[in-house]
């Protein structure tokens, strides 16, 4: 990990998914939750009622959220038995995780046992299925970067269909999802014209919320 990305990755509180916790909540687990940016930041607008719980690969930023989320363990999540008892958290987070991880198929599945009834996961899922992937593919090239849809260390990869099929499959209903799109101007405007047709086209990321019945 770079020095750049990994300042990024550490320090991020992300707005864009704080603002789908739903109200009410109290009890959030954050997977990869690098220095705790997060889940400190659902603390300071929810109060000190709130407990952030966080799971994070990387020692020296598990260390870092120690100091400002009530519990943090260190180490893949794909490994770790969480002890808390079934429906003990309102909220789970994974802020651009699934695509790193060997199994997500699996991980949601087994986090979902943690999650109340009603209870929400959120997560933001690069698209696949963007333009410029497509375009790469037409060219017959695969190549991966040092960040974005192409990061090197993505292990799996979603287009919209699959990131339904892959919530569906853990029998969680999404409710929201959310488009960050990046694309030219005359792009934006083409869907525009065309009546969001294109919106899957010009998406590179999505925000997913979904609820478990």
């Amino acid at each position: 990990m770079n020095e750049a990305k990994e300042s990024k990755y550490y320090a991020n509180s992300r707005a864009d998914l704080i603002k789908f916790v739903p109200d009410g909540t109290v009890r959030v687990l954050e997977i990869g939750c690098g220095i705790g940016a997060m889940g400190a930041e659902i603390k300071r607008r929810r109060g000190s009622g709130t407990a952030v719980v966080g799971v994070e690969l990387f020692p020296d930023a598990a260390e870092k959220a120690h100091e400002v989320l009530d519990s943090v363990f260190t180490g893949d999540v794909e490994k770790i038995d969480l002890p808390f008892e079934k429906g003990y958290f309102d909220c789970i987070i994974y802020g651009d995780v699934l695509e790193h991880l060997i199994d997500p198929w699996r991980v949601l599945e087994m986090h979902k046992e943690l999650l109340k009834p009603g209870g929400v996961m959120i997560a933001s899922i690069p698209n696949a299925a963007h333009y410029r992937i497509v375009r790469m593919l037409k060219n017959k090239e695969w190549n991966y970067q040092s960040s974005g849809i192409m990061d090197v260390t993505h292990l799996r990869f979603f287009a919209i269909k699959n990131i339904y099929a892959m919530f569906e499959r853990a029998s969680l209903r999404i409710t929201t999802v959310e488009h960050i799109i990046s694309a030219s101007n005359v792009k934006k405007f083409l869907n525009k014209i065309f009546f969001n047709a294109l919106i899957d086209d010009i998406t590179e990321q999505y925000i997913v919320v979904a609820r478990k019945p």
